[in-house]
């Protein structure tokens, strides 16, 4: 019996001094077995993973196998094993070091070899030239797919250095590759000439995961350009003339004391530069006399708008209507209006109806363009078409029989000319 308890006491003794008894020795190598397999088995599994990763091919997918190899790994205490244990242990962190390395050179292998979309426009409806900024690194390569409608011109430039690489010429399907030399900006450029539906796709193998997790992006902006520079766009624009130095100002007497002194009727000759097609004008009408700050700005003022809507989107300058861009600039500097200010505005193309109208005679007897002359106008601004005249008579008449209006007049010419713009490209 006391032996018996003996043996009771220093089996708990040499388990509470870290010791093993016979029984967990076979456990813990059954235990140690068993992980080891386990480890062996997943690493095994890790490497089918990677072999078939160029099958499902997404930076996603890359960045959960990154995880897989980067969660591998065999713990055990060195203290608690024997030497062949600890030699199998180390066979098995070798093993896991030879597939964690295997794993990164295959991903970087699937990832150059993998196909990445920059562009991928199954359905992109074109109306008019398209292009589309890239940026490549060299030694990659460069993948080019597209289907149209109807025939369509496709070119593939170089931004930085201005060289036109690739030009496919009234082609329905261009598949085309290009090895990339230089790093730079790329523009692929679809020209539709009709309006047209196009599959378009581009994509490219890159020279690292960097390139693929973080992807620089291309952005462009219109800028003013020259005639000759590369890819310079034309398009017609306007080129306005100041018409006065300063503003012209007049006072329109009401009619009972222009019976005594003044005038209630004014005529203001405009003379048209060549080239013009419109008179744009500004008619400040007020009943007080002083000048404002804004009088003199006319010009300045729609300049700058014209200015900025270059810069939001190329202008386009139509002469054979009031509408488009004249009507934009027109409406962004409208004069302040007087509810009391009023005045009949009449346009003649005639030197002799306008001297007339000076000297007196009624209005409806004389021939001017109703089309343009306005009755009972406040301050407003507006447009004159000037295409095939020398002058043009502004004459002002007065009905108010008892108050005066004073009149500010500022006008510019537009003359119809080339404008040209370039694209600017931005790295992102």
């Amino acid at each position: 019996m006391k032996h018996t308890l003996f043996l009771v006491a220093l089996s708990a003794f040499m388990v509470a001094c870290g010791g093993k008894t016979t029984e967990q020795k076979v456990a813990s190598t059954k235990n140690f077995a068993e992980q080891c397999n386990q480890t062996i088995a997943a690493c095994n599994q890790l490497e089918n993973v990677v072999n078939n990763l160029s099958s499902d091919l997404s930076y996603e997918r890359i960045c959960e196998v990154q995880k897989m190899a980067n969660d591998l790994a065999f713990d055990y205490d060195v203290a608690m094993l024997d030497s062949a244990q600890l030699a199998r242990a180390m066979e098995v962190d070798n093993l896991i070091a030879e597939v964690k390395i295997a794993i990164s050179k295959q991903i970087e292998q699937s990832v150059k070899q993998g196909y990445w979309y920059m562009v991928n426009k199954p359905e992109e409806l074109l109306t008019e030239k398209t292009e589309y900024p890239i940026y490549l690194e060299r030694g990659e390569k460069l993948f080019v797919d597209i289907t149209t409608e109807k025939a369509a011109d496709i070119r593939l430039y170089n931004v930085n250095s201005h060289q036109q690489l690739r030009s496919h010429i009234g082609k329905t399907r261009v598949k085309d590759s290009i090895e990339i030399s230089f790093s730079s900006i790329y523009v692929l450029e679809i020209n539709p000439r009709i309006r047209q539906y196009a599959s378009i796709e581009i994509t490219y193998h890159p020279n690292s995961l960097e390139r693929v997790a973080s992807p620089k992006q291309v952005t462009s902006r219109q800028v003013e350009g020259e005639k000759g520079d590369f890819r310079v766009k034309s398009v017609k624009g306007i080129k306005m003339k100041n018409l006065f130095e300063e503003p012209r100002k007049f006072t329109l007497r009401g009619q009972l004391k222009a019976a005594f002194s003044g005038s209630y009727r004014a005529i203001v000759a405009v003379q048209v530069p060549q080239g013009a097609t419109d008179i744009l004008y500004s008619l400040r009408i007020s009943t007080n006399e002083p000048d404002r700050r804004s009088d003199g700005m006319f010009h300045d003022n729609m300049e700058t708008s014209y200015k900025r809507i270059k810069m939001l989107g190329l202008p386009i300058y139509e002469s054979h209507s009031g509408r488009g861009i004249i009507a934009t600039l027109l409406g962004e500097n409208l004069p302040l209006r007087e509810e009391d200010a009023y005045i009949n505005m009449y346009v003649f193309y005639n030197a002799a109806q306008a001297k007339r109208f000076q000297d007196g005679a009624d209005p409806a007897q004389l021939h001017y363009s109703v089309d343009y002359s306005t009755m009972g106008t406040q301050s407003c601004n507006g447009r004159i078409p000037a295409k095939g005249y020398k002058t043009i008579y502004f004459g002002f008449l007065n009905e108010r029989m008892r108050y005066n209006n004073y009149v500010w007049l500022e006008a510019v010419s537009a003359v119809p000319n080339t404008e040209y713009f370039r694209t600017e490209y931005i790295v992102n």
